[in-house]
């Protein structure tokens, strides 16, 4: 999954660490996230909350369009 984590932590001159902590998570899971793994819902939720943003401001599909035309059964 694509997200603007990375830029969100740079921005906010923030750490792992610390948002680790306050999010009550493992480091781990920032990292995992990062590296393009799929956030539970509750955790994207909490990040969303963290940095004041709509998750889907965070969090999003690389080709939406793609997707779709995969639901449709388009080539």
């Amino acid at each position: 999954m694509i997200n603007n984590l990375q830029f969100l932590i740079d921005t906010n001159q923030t750490n792992i660490s610390k948002m680790a902590k306050e999010l009550r998570v493992s480091r781990s899971s920032i990292y995992r996230i990062l590296e393009g793994g799929v956030p539970s819902a509750e955790l994207m939720l909490k990040i969303s909350n963290y940095f004041k943003k709509d998750p889907r401001d965070i969090f999003f599909i690389q080709d939406v369009r793609h997707v779709e035309r995969k639901k449709r059964g388009a080539s």
